[in-house]
């Protein structure tokens, strides 16, 4: 079965992926993507490793994690969501305390979609994450045409 068969499915909700090892910065970004109204499954995990394994047979549409974590870094999780050589497309934000520009540029470089400061703004997080997951449903034929 093709992912487009699948995301055509009366029932298919796309997916966002949440990974920090804070509960709390979990719950927020998950109230703020659930303020989207875009009948969004929220997966929340605190280990990236762990992530990773899952997102093996999983089709994510949106990705938010956290940079500094115990198993590894964003950078390192980027890369190697980048490199796992999925054709599907994996858009990732970063969130960190980490205010140096390089860093955020650095990680944009090696695939992250955006990389924003903590703590993340409400609005701003909200409307980067309804761009892509708006750019995931146009690359699958799935939005509306009115």
């Amino acid at each position: 079965m093709s992912v487009s068969s699948i995301r055509s499915a009366p029932k298919f909700r796309q997916t966002a992926l949440l990974i920090d090892d804070q509960s709390t910065v979990l719950d927020i970004h998950a109230a703020i993507l659930k303020s989207l109204k875009m009948n969004l499954k929220i997966v929340k995990m605190t280990d990236p490793v762990e992530a990773l394994e899952w997102m093996k047979n999983k089709q994510v549409d949106l990705i938010i994690t956290d940079f500094r974590m115990l198993q590894m870094n964003g950078m390192q999780f980027v890369q190697a969501i980048k490199s796992a050589g999925h054709d599907l497309l994996r858009s990732i934000i970063v969130v960190t305390a980490i205010k140096d520009k390089s860093v955020h540029q650095e990680l944009l470089a090696a695939g992250a979609s955006a990389c924003l400061t903590k703590p993340a703004q409400t609005q701003e997080l909200a409307n980067i994450a309804k761009t892509l997951l708006e750019k995931s449903k146009y690359q699958y034929g799935l939005a509306q045409v009115n």
